[in-house]
């Protein structure tokens, strides 16, 4: 895991040193996958859950951005803004073997990327056409709407409301 997040850190300082000193690229909003560590109901104490998780987040991978947001009637913790799945995959086994984030996630979303950072092929998916299947490939299981809880493992959905 440290191996991994060396990495991370690494990659982040070689792309900070690389990129030139000109105009900061603009930020876009494009197809991609987050790590999903919490998912929960719409009270009070499922916010405080949510908060909670992402403080812990920042704590054991303060390199990710965090995003809590309400999508009723959930509240919702998601990690990263990852391109492609096995960006995704890499960040989710960290998180795994840490022992602190047994449930996470990958789920498909809208992610926060600079033009810079923009590959020339976006993941195509029914995301785009609003689509909230859910695959598990643990069990091949396809089904409708948001994973419960972080439950089955090793599933994707496609992301809904704020990220």
């Amino acid at each position: 895991m440290d191996s991994i997040l060396r990495t991370i850190r690494e990659d982040s300082t070689i792309i900070a040193k690389e990129k030139p000193s000109s105009t900061p690229s603009r930020r876009i909003r494009v197809n991609g996958y987050r790590v999903q560590v919490y998912y929960g109901g719409n009270n009070q104490k499922a916010k405080q859950e949510a908060r909670k998780m992402a403080e812990r987040v920042k704590i054991w991978f303060e390199e990710l951005p965090v995003y809590t947001s309400f999508s009723s009637p959930h509240w919702i913790c998601r990690v990263g803004d990852f391109q492609t799945r096995e960006e995704a995959m890499e960040v989710l086994q960290a998180m795994r073997e840490s022992g602190r984030f047994p449930r996470a996630i990958i789920v498909k979303s809208k992610i926060n990327i600079t033009e810079d950072e923009l590959r020339r092929e976006e993941p195509t998916d029914s995301c785009a056409a609003g689509d909230s299947t859910a695959y598990s490939t643990n069990t091949g299981i396809i089904g409708r709407g948001p994973v419960e809880g972080g439950t089955p493992e090793d599933s994707t959905s496609c992301g809904q409301g704020n990220d």
